[in-house]
């Protein structure tokens, strides 16, 4: 169904009118010519991104575009979500400093000079670092942002500090203040601040600045207690398909979200988006079918709940959704863990101690800290240089993967199509050896996690870890930005499994046998579903 979805529902539009032209009529264009001729291009492909996106019906229920393009806003565009965030903050806190702080609006002028020498700086290090690697092309790969983006964050972080940290910290407005102090571990706020204070001058009383670790953690824990103290609104939330975001009563129209990110944006990002939403829609369903899915004020509710536990901490909810479990956004994991908690709900009486230690004992493995030895050789969709999509990336791995693996049944040697064939980073320093790893390593190595799991509904990892032959080459097998042709050399066999009977270790079997159920029961619906 995955496969066979993405031909129905996306059309992507071809471009071939733009560049139909004779290639030798280039010779002939002056540079203002072919700077257009180039700008048309662009404005064709970034058409060609979206052209194919209309409504989707699934099991009879109409998903206007807007949901789709919400969706790419929040999993291609989280840092122009972040500054939209951003935005409304610096504005409010601007002209809080102006009317109320007596600060003179020239303050948070932007010197465009200095603005474009630092930026220098920054382009010339990083070709000293990446030698050959486009700067913008690396940028739009790793953040989604075009240039225009980029620099309007590069300046926007600019006048961050002029409204949050004017010089010295003593000339630092109240809600700097507050901030860090809230921040503070251990209710220590008030002593870390006098510290900041007395850092930031010199024995003579002249400003200087502070250490750049300190800085930004100033930065990180004033943003963080901004967001806290702050009435954000996400889809998750309830918000219209119109809306993308709300802060502090500030909406984002999903349109006007949408053109920021839509010059970003990959094929392969237009097609998880719509895969997301496609699965979303189909297990939403079926959990309101079953009584089972959390309203809008349960799912707030309870949300806040879960958060607490984590949000006082450095590991807050975002930091652990996004840097450990893999989501692209603290959205994205809203919107799942929406799901999975309506789904625990629906699970609920067979959530004993009988099938918990059933569980435990099956994937004893796991648990005690087993082991395997894999060999993988690697098919990127990415550009092995600036890491970014590839067209058609996906289609053009898994037909690599499948010429190496048709080679080595044919009598050639793994290890020899691994060094000729195999695909990686330069900065990858285990270049398809996984020696001994333990599952969720294994997952790391090959760039799993529970956000892609349900979007391919296969895990290459798991599948090398639990039912791989050992020594028999086996593939192509699906990742989340690559296939794989795989070899398992050896199997460490595991402790003996836990008992449920101790408190903490049964919760850590219940969160993982809701999340195996859950992925179980996701990919069985969605296979029966209805996509038009």
């Amino acid at each position: 169904m995955r496969l066979s979805f993405l031909s129905s529902v996306l059309t992507l539009a071809a471009v071939a009118s733009a560049t139909a032209q004779n290639p030798n009529d280039i010779q002939n264009l002056s540079i203002e010519g072919l700077e257009q001729r180039i700008a048309d291009v662009e404005k064709a492909l970034a058409s060609a991104r979206t052209a194919g996106l209309r409504e989707i019906k699934v099991n009879g229920v109409v998903l206007s575009p807007l949901y789709v393009w919400r969706e790419l806003i929040h999993l291609a565009g989280t840092r122009q979500v972040q500054q939209f965030i951003d935005d409304c903050f610096l504005e409010e806190w601007k002209q809080e400093a102006i009317t109320k702080g007596g600060r003179d609006p020239k303050e948070f002028e932007l010197d465009e000079a200095q603005v474009a020498e630092k930026l220098g700086k920054d382009l010339k290090e990083f070709q000293l670092k990446n030698p050959g690697v486009p700067f913008w092309e690396a940028v739009r790969s790793m953040t989604q942002m075009t240039k225009e983006a980029y620099l309007h964050q590069y300046r926007q972080t600019e006048v961050f500090n002029k409204v949050f940290f004017p010089g010295p910290a003593k000339n630092w407005p109240d809600i700097t203040r507050e901030a860090i102090m809230a921040s503070a571990a251990d209710n220590n706020g008030k002593q870390f601040w006098d510290n900041i204070e007395k850092t930031s001058v010199d024995e003579q009383g002249n400003p200087r600045e502070l250490p750049p670790f300190w800085m930004m953690l100033c930065k990180q824990w004033v943003t963080k207690q901004l967001k806290k103290w702050s009435d954000i609104r996400y889809p998750s939330d309830g918000l219209p398909p119109e809306l993308a975001l709300s802060v502090n009563g500030v909406p984002w129209k999903t349109e006007d979200a949408f053109q920021t990110v839509r010059a970003g944006l990959f094929q392969q990002d237009v097609e998880r988006a719509a895969i997301e939403v496609t699965v979303r829609e189909a297990l939403r369903q079926a959990l309101v079918a079953a009584g089972s899915y959390l309203s809008d004020e349960e799912f707030r509710k309870e949300f806040d709940e879960y958060r607490q536990e984590y949000d006082n901490t450095p590991f807050t909810t975002e930091v652990i959704a996004v840097n450990f479990k893999g989501y692209p956004s603290l959205e994205a994991f809203r919107q799942r863990w929406r799901l999975i908690r309506s789904f625990e709900k629906m699970i609920a009486k067979e959530v004993n101690d009988d099938n918990l230690q059933a569980h435990a004992e099956r994937f004893k493995s796991f648990f005690g800290e087993g082991s395997v030895s894999v060999d993988g050789i690697q098919f990127y969709a990415r550009d092995l240089k600036t890491g970014a999509w590839q067209p058609d990336g996906m289609v053009k791995a898994r037909a690599r993967a499948l010429a190496a693996f048709d080679e080595i049944k044919q009598g050639a040697k793994f290890d020899d199509v691994q060094v000729k064939r195999g695909e990686y980073y330069a900065t990858d320093q285990d270049k398809g050896r996984f020696n001994a790893k333990p599952y969720n390593q294994l997952r790391q190595v090959m760039r799993e996690n529970e956000f892609t799991d349900l979007l391919i509904g296969f895990s290459a990892a798991n599948f090398a870890y639990y039912d791989a032959p050992e020594g028999k080459v086996v593939g192509p097998l699906p990742g989340p930005d690559a296939y794989w042709v795989i070899r398992v050399n050896s199997r460490t066999p595991s402790r003996a499994a836990p008992s449920v009977s101790d408190s903490r270790t049964r919760e850590l079997v219940k969160q993982d046998y809701i999340a195996w159920r859950f992925l179980q029961w996701a990919n069985d619906v969605v296979a029966k579903a209805k996509i038009e």
